[in-house]
């Protein structure tokens, strides 16, 4: 074995550091900001702010210090993960932090020399700051080839290029891929650079100083088990592909036996516990009490458009497939004439393409049954707002599998559909933030799967914030 190179180790370290002066950045920025909103909401809170800005930078220096701290702690330096999963830590650790200077705060009495409301300002910039700049650096700057950690991908030819592409796609993993290295003996005419086989991997890592490897297992190389433990002591990380067949890895734990050297994968069914299911219960509950106040005067506004422009009720309610196969009245506004099923039924046998289109997306890109403002409403998924209602009556959530008719059930989930019924329908969902009718529905089967499996409350908060983004693009949207 030879140890990883120096070149290898000072990018590492090099990356490192611009992190700590990025999160040095983003906590002075914070101070600044949370200093000056403070001084501005005197106007407002009746407690007048009389710490000077020299005072706070000089007197709370550790505040940063323990920041850095516990940012180090959750590995927030050496994580090389998709950005949402870092956002994930990076929440975390602004709440530790929080927690550790209150406590310090109070125990002791400090609170005379320092405000809690700037307390709170400043750690709420410090976690926009924190994210802002980090993903800037990560996508901008330290995911080019000079910053970037090389990368080994080590598989099939058949798929390769398809993980590599999708690799790169994640720009915030700061890889890039310096090479290919086959497990089977096939011709590769891909995009990559080839630097040989399987059987040398050992020596091509150290040849070409690469720092991580990524290895696809897949029922064709299973011998790669054998040379894992070889592999990872030549490089900073190992990440292993492995054709899960189904399992969501999201919800799953490294175990190890100490007394016996066993390791295993203990895989969660996060909604099988009833907190969990109270707590995603809890949440829709409490997102509709913020939002319906704020709606009601966008459905007076679109309610309006709707009588104005067709004959018809505002709002239109169809049966669909709810949890455990009940039947729910979905609520939209009704964005459709009157005699949309005539004109369905004409579309149907008179338009082969029309018909071929229908069968395999149950929707039509350029529907005749769509009044003009069903067609903008459509476009910005407004139609949907109404089903905010099923999510306070419990029919729905705000995040899940869209939901279907029964016939879609029988015809596209198939063995898949207990999935389905697991879960409420949602209101967004992967498929809406991943091209919504652009994409086919087995993958979008596919994708209300992998949903219920890797089940978590960040997920779902994650959906939530790219929604506006997709509604935004349009993208499918028809």
């Amino acid at each position: 074995m030879k140890k990883i190179s120096y070149t290898i180790k000072l990018k590492t370290y090099f990356t490192m550091l611009i992190l700590f002066i990025g999160d040095i950045l983003s906590y002075y920025l914070a101070l600044f900001s949370a200093y000056f909103t403070r001084d501005f909401l005197d106007v407002f809170v009746h407690i007048p702010f009389h710490f000077s800005l020299f005072y706070l930078v000089t007197e709370y220096f550790w505040i940063p210090a323990i920041l850095v701290i516990v940012i180090t702690s959750k590995g927030l330096y050496s994580l090389r993960k998709p950005f949402w999963h870092e956002v994930r830590r990076i929440l975390f650790a602004v709440f530790i932090t929080f927690l550790f200077v209150f406590t310090i705060v109070s125990l002791g009495k400090l609170s005379e020399y320092i405000s809690r409301l700037f307390l709170i300002l400043l750690f709420s910039y410090t976690l926009l700051y924190l994210i802002i700049i980090r993903f800037t650096l990560k996508s901008k700057i330290l995911n080019k080839r000079a910053f970037a950690e090389s990368l080994v991908v080590v598989g099939a030819a058949n798929h390769i290029d398809k993980i590599c592409n999708n690799l790169y796609m994640e720009n915030g993993l700061c890889f890039y891929i310096k090479g290919i290295v086959l497990t089977n003996r096939e011709e590769y005419t891909g995009k990559y650079k080839m630097l040989g086989y399987f059987d040398d991997l050992e020596d091509i890592i150290i040849k070409n100083r690469i720092a991580s490897a990524f290895i696809i297992i897949d029922d064709t190389n299973r011998q790669i088990d054998s040379m894992l433990n070889k592999i990872q002591l030549n490089v900073n990380k190992l990440l292993i592909k492995y054709d899960s067949q189904g399992v969501g890895f999201s919800n799953t734990e490294a175990v190890q036996l100490l007394k016996s050297n066993l390791n295993y994968i203990q895989v969660n069914n996060n909604f099988k516990y009833l907190l969990n299911n109270i707590v995603k219960r809890f949440y829709d509950i409490i997102l509709s009490i913020i939002l319906l106040p704020l709606l009601l005067i966008i459905f007076f506004i679109i309610a309006l458009f709707i009588k104005l422009t067709s004959k018809g009720p505002v709002f239109y309610g169809h049966n669909r497939v709810g949890r455990y196969g009940k039947t729910i009245k979905v609520l939209k506004f009704r964005s459709m004439y009157q005699d949309a099923d005539v004109r369905l039924k004409e579309i149907l046998e008179n338009n082969i393409e029309a018909k071929k289109e229908w069968e395999t997306y149950y929707k039509l890109k350029d529907d005749p049954r769509v009044t003009p403002i069903g067609k903008f409403l459509r476009k910005t998924s407004l139609d949907e707002l109404p089903q905010i209602f099923n999510v306070i009556k419990g029919d729905m959530s705000f995040v899940g599998p869209r939901p279907v008719i029964q016939d879609e059930i029988d015809k596209y989930y198939k063995e898949l559909a207990s999935y389905y019924y697991m879960v409420r329908p949602g209101i967004t969902g992967l498929w809406q933030i991943s091209g919504r009718n652009d994409i086919d529905y087995d993958t979008r089967v596919a994708k209300d799967s992998w949903y219920v499996l890797n089940w978590s409350v960040w997920l779902d908060i994650v959906i939530l914030f790219k929604t506006p983004g997709a509604v935004l693009q349009k993208k499918g949207a028809y």
